[in-house]
């Protein structure tokens, strides 16, 4: 994509002051004293982003090529086109809430990893408004699943669901058990890989994170059905931003417009389906 810099100008316009102005370095332009985090990404030539260090397909991932993409990467460098600036991924964080310590501390200008919005975070960084639509959802162990039944129906059961339930250590999914599901043992892991060895191994009744996840367990491998079943919770939702300094205002409102633009209406069947039309939507863009 190429840079569009009227895109910039004008919301700078629109905020700031009522002429019109050119941009001709950060020093120069009216209002960038007041945006201090956009001066800065200016002023340096390159956006600095934060990002989980292992791959997440469909979302961060390298592909055949060894090339970084996913909805993630691409909804980002779509971004720093039309800053007119060039990227740098940092993928040390081995932990999404390192991501989020990597921005807090300034070490990073923004992390996107589908991240989700926490009170615990939101308390350090901003975030943008979601900019994917997801529920939480469980993978369940079928046959141990049946040994709870006791003349119930399955979605009664699950309501009260008695046992082990695997999550990714130190990631949101922790608290969420924790509130959802304070009936049963939280047991965390390093990985989603290994919470769902454990489950195939029936070391756990069931596993818990968002609806994409879930559904890409099946989507995978059609076998996996036979022995999990998925279980979308409605109305449960996951809200995923991306984070910013404390002090990026005007950043989030600048990343808030073109995801807007955008006009992606994200959600998980979306993604994992039609997720060539999304990133072709966001190059057109």
């Amino acid at each position: 994509m190429k840079s569009n810099p009227i895109f910039l100008l004008c919301l700078l316009c629109c905020l700031f002051i009522p002429c019109t102005f050119a941009i001709q370095s950060p020093s120069d332009a009216p209002g960038l004293a007041q945006a201090p985090a956009l001066a800065k990404i200016l002023s340096r030539g390159t956006l600095r982003v934060a990002m989980y260090h292992k791959d997440t397909p469909p979302f961060y991932y390298h592909d055949t090529h060894g090339k970084l993409t996913g909805v993630d990467v691409e909804l980002i460098r779509g971004f720093a086109d039309k800053l007119g600036v060039t990227l740098s991924f940092d993928r040390s964080a081995k932990t999404l809430n390192q991501a989020i310590d990597m921005v807090a501390e300034d070490k990073a200008d923004l992390a996107i990893c589908k991240l989700s919005i926490t009170f615990e975070r939101a308390s350090r960084v901003l975030f943008t408004r979601p900019y994917i639509r997801l529920r939480k959802g469980l993978l369940v162990n079928r046959i141990l699943l049946q040994q709870q039944l006791n003349n119930r129906s399955k979605i009664e059961t699950i309501q009260t669901l008695q046992g082990k339930l695997a999550v990714i250590g130190n990631s949101s999914y922790v608290g969420y058990a924790r509130q959802r599901f304070s009936q049963m043992t939280i047991v965390p892991y390093p990985t989603w890989q290994d919470a769902i060895q454990a489950l195939k191994n029936q070391q756990v009744i069931a596993a818990f994170r968002d609806e994409a996840e879930v559904k890409k367990v099946i989507v995978d491998n059609k076998n996996n059905a036979m022995s999990l079943l998925t279980v979308v919770l409605e109305k449960d939702y996951d809200p995923k931003g991306i984070a910013l300094a404390p002090n990026a205002h005007f950043l989030k409102a600048l990343l808030e417009s073109y995801l807007d633009n955008l006009s992606l209406e994200l959600n998980a069947d979306k993604v994992l389906f039609d997720y060539d039309d999304v990133i072709n939507q966001i190059h057109r863009y």
